[in-house]
């Protein structure tokens, strides 16, 4: 299995980028999941997929609920609890795990912050240490967000 990590830069608004990136997995039918740091930001998270688009909403649930099994997007704050999943984003402070089989890890890496553009570095140089192939998307480029 390939091991693939993709960070979107330049990326203006992280929560839209999130939401536009979620919906184009969940409709190419991939087992989606969203790691965060906390059961609220995993709660965050959750009405945010909800609210966007304005038109419509990315179908999904938090990783505890009945619905789980049944669903191609999960949110969760603990990283077991999401797999296994195809692709996953991490929307947290920290590294995700590279032992776990995930086959495509997702970092949506903001324009406007140095900070987690410095944690976008750490992470590119850990997943490369790990064997996984590395890809990046402008966004500023592409005309995204």
């Amino acid at each position: 299995m390939t091991l693939l990590a993709s960070f979107y830069f330049n990326v203006a608004n992280r929560e839209q980028a999130l939401c536009q990136l979620v919906g184009k997995a969940v409709k190419r039918k991939l087992a989606t999941g969203i790691v965060t740091d906390s059961e609220m930001a995993s709660q965050v998270i959750s009405r945010l997929l909800w609210e966007v688009p304005p038109t419509g909403f990315i179908p999904h649930c938090l990783a505890s609920d009945v619905l789980a099994p049944d669903t191609l997007a999960l949110i969760d704050h603990r990283i077991n609890a999401l797999l296994p999943r195809e692709v996953v984003f991490n929307w947290t402070a920290h590294m995700l795990p590279t032992d776990l089989g995930i086959g495509r890890i997702v970092e949506i890496v903001p324009h406007d912050d140095m900070a987690l553009r410095q944690l976008a570095r750490e992470r590119l140089a850990h997943y490369k240490r790990a064997g996984y192939q590395v890809e990046f998307t402008d966004m500023a480029t592409l005309g995204k967000v």
